[in-house]
């Protein structure tokens, strides 16, 4: 009997280290599964701090048309528009622009001259689109006054009656009208932090309607600053800017 006990035990020996050979791997594998979410969890603080970075809660831009500036240099006529803008929420947009201008346009009246100048400012929302991080896509409308003076001389010369030459000047004209704006902005330099970072440019397309009557009794107007020549009611634009964003 004690012969058969020990032949037991001797044939079971192996099996029993086999058997505490496998249980440390086991807990090692273990270890290893429950390290695998804590990497998870490190890259997905990592992706919800560059989401926070990204949207700004508001932010103010400070704006020239530089197309305006550019025209002024080429043309006999001056022209300048700047404006401010206040995003809230990444989606809303509070504009307001203020310009004035000097206009000249040829050919209006052919024997004689005509001249506008005065101040104008706009006031509208729009609501943003983001396409990109730092790329955005704008429409709404616009409310936009003009306090302005006109000039003209008109010259007729005949051989049967005296010649004419007349002047003119209406210095206390206004002007209303409605625009419905789609812009368009992007960063000028692709880097992500620093003063650069700050300088985007856009570009303004505005439909232009004319809503106040501007009819005079002798000389009609025939340019407004800020809405451009009257030979239509309804007139196309467009703005090229320069900005300045300050994010909060």
């Amino acid at each position: 009997m004690l012969k058969y006990i020990i032949s037991t035990i001797i044939l079971l020996a192996p099996y029993a280290g086999s058997a505490q050979d496998s249980l440390p791997v086991k807990q090692d594998t273990s270890v290893v599964m429950q390290d695998t979410p804590v990497v998870e969890q490190d890259s997905l603080v990592v992706e919800q701090d560059s989401l926070m970075v990204r949207q700004s809660k508001m932010a103010i831009t400070l704006y020239a048309d530089i197309g305006k500036l550019g025209e002024s240099l080429f043309e006999i006529q001056t022209k300048r528009e700047f404006g401010i803008s206040i995003l809230l929420a990444n989606k809303y947009q509070f504009v307001g622009e203020y310009g004035y201008g000097s206009l000249n346009p040829k050919s209006i009246i052919n024997n004689g001259s005509y001249s506008s100048e005065g101040n104008y400012y706009r006031v509208g929302v729009e609501y943003v689109f983001t396409v990109l991080p730092k790329t955005s896509l704008s429409t709404g409308f616009m409310y936009a006054h003009s306090d302005f003076a006109d000039y003209g001389n008109v010259q007729i010369e005949s051989e049967l009656w005296d010649d004419l030459n007349e002047t003119f000047a209406r210095p206390d004209l206004k002007a209303d009208w409605i625009e419905w704006i789609v812009n368009t902005e992007s960063p000028i330099v692709k880097v992500e932090e620093g003063f650069l970072s700050n300088f985007y440019w856009g570009v303004r397309f505005r439909l232009r309607i004319l809503i106040s009557d501007i009819s005079q009794p002798d000389f009609d107007i025939f340019a407004i600053p800020g809405f451009g020549k009257t030979f239509s009611t309804v007139l196309p634009a467009a703005n090229l800017y320069l900005k300045y964003r300050i994010d909060f």
